[in-house]
């Protein structure tokens, strides 16, 4: 009768660990639905599990139109940015109109539900190796964010270095102008554009670099002799040489 009634007390523990156990895991399972936070810096497509970041929206691009085999369509994207770096984040036809009406410039939002894809060398405007795409599951709150991002963190290439970077590498640099060939105006699809061309210099390193529409008119003198800080400029290719120019989110300083 003990043997049995032993038998039966271990059984019935058994049963008490198996049922604590699946409990444990069940847990875990309700655990892991839960998206977990990321920072930008680590956005990769090996991601495995639920996520979500937390970002303040640093530049909207000027909605654009495109055309492949299915048809036109537009897109829509965004620069969004916390302590760790920038990402884009690109949104196409009816939730380019949907982000538009959630994504506000300067203010902090929640994101979950994104697509992670690789971005593409000839449109990217960071240096992020990805970008984010919206779905139609792609949830967006706002929400306090206290990121102080009025100070900018560079990483400065020297123009030396340029004629070793593949191109559309996005970069930031550091240069004096060393001459001004004006500004020149033009349309193109029927947007008017302004461009600026530049003779930039840095410890005898020469370049050509080109300012593009706003960052084109933003000094209404001419430019030579001043220092420049830039941030977000691209690696390009023209008239035989490479070559710098601005994109939308390139941020202009003067330092002297």
């Amino acid at each position: 009768m003990e043997l049995l009634s032993s038998s039966r007390n271990n059984s019935a523990g058994k049963r008490r660990t198996s049922t604590n156990q699946a409990n444990q895991n069940n847990q875990t399972l309700q655990n892991t639905d839960q998206p977990l936070l990321i920072n930008i810096a680590e956005i990769n497509s090996n991601i495995m599990y639920l996520w979500k970041i937390h970002a303040v929206v640093t530049c909207v691009y000027p909605k654009r139109t495109f055309m492949n085999t299915h048809g036109t369509g537009e897109i829509s994207s965004w620069d969004l940015t916390d302590l760790s770096g920038s990402i884009t984040l690109v949104a196409f036809n009816l939730n380019s109109y949907i982000m538009e009406e959630k994504l506000k410039i300067d203010r902090g939002h929640e994101l979950t539900n994104l697509s992670i894809r690789p971005a593409s060398d000839c449109f990217k405007t960071l240096p992020h190796p990805y970008q984010l795409t919206c779905t139609n599951a792609t949830r967006v709150q706002e929400i306090n964010l206290s990121y102080d991002l009025n100070n900018i963190t560079y990483n400065f290439i020297h123009l030396n270095q340029i004629n070793t970077l593949p191109l559309n590498s996005i970069i930031d640099v550091e240069v004096r102008i060393f001459r001004d060939y004006g500004i020149s105006t033009g349309v193109k699809n029927e947007n008017i554009w302004s461009r600026r061309y530049l003779h930039v210099d840095q410890d005898g390193a020469h370049l050509g670099m080109t300012l593009w529409n706003n960052q084109a008119r933003m000094v209404d003198r001419n430019m030579a002799g001043l220092k420049i800080r830039m941030k977000n400029v691209k690696v390009s290719w023209f008239d035989g040489a490479r070559t710098l120019i601005t994109i939308p989110n390139t941020q202009l300083t003067i330092v002297a």
